[in-house]
């Protein structure tokens, strides 16, 4: 994994959405603190990537709502019940639903260089990693079908819509987001 394959395969998949995609470090055993701490923006990323952060000079909403708009500021408890463990597998195909605006994937074929990306970018965690997300299909399996596209979701955010994942590693969080502002 180097620096140009992340920055190239964050561009590509998420380059042209409403999406938010930092890494920061892991300092404690209790990762959903240093999930906050992303989403907060309070942590930098630990090897200086490539951050997709639209909403880091939006002032005048941050002035209404705080640092971390269009994240909610979420207790650590808060944020533990609205994210449920997902497989790998099923992070990939949340990323890729992302850049096909929250809708069926269609055929892996057709998305297959969108998969190879969000391949890469689950890359960086390693091989140990863990994923959650706040899709509601995601609170009866690890694995949900997502061939309708994301249905459903505990919202993390001020607007309508909005899902993502958390990926975990022994050494970063990385948080993947999309955002629907209606």
């Amino acid at each position: 994994m180097t620096r140009a394959m992340w920055e190239a395969a964050v561009s590509r998949l998420l380059g042209d959405v409403y999406a938010f995609a930092a890494t920061g470090p892991r300092t404690r055993p209790d990762w959903q603190s240093d999930a906050l701490a992303v989403l907060h923006r309070a942590a930098d990323d630990p090897r200086g990537w490539t951050t997709l952060d639209t909403d880091r000079a939006n002032v005048e909403e941050q002035a209404v709502h705080g640092v971390s708009f269009p994240f909610l500021p979420l207790s650590r408890d808060a944020l533990a019940e609205r994210l449920f463990p997902v497989t790998a597998d099923t992070a990939a195909r949340l990323l890729v639903t992302m850049t096909y605006e929250w809708g069926p994937v269609g055929r892996e074929e057709d998305a297959q260089d969108a998969f190879g990306d969000a391949w890469t970018l689950l890359g960086r965690y390693g091989d140990d990693l863990e994923c959650y997300s706040n899709i509601t299909a995601a609170r009866t399996s690890p694995c949900p079908d997502l061939t309708a596209g994301v249905t459903g979701w505990m919202p993390l955010t001020h607007y309508d819509g909005d899902f993502g994942c958390v990926i975990v590693s022994a050494e970063e969080v990385g948080v993947f987001w999309s955002f629907n502002p209606i």
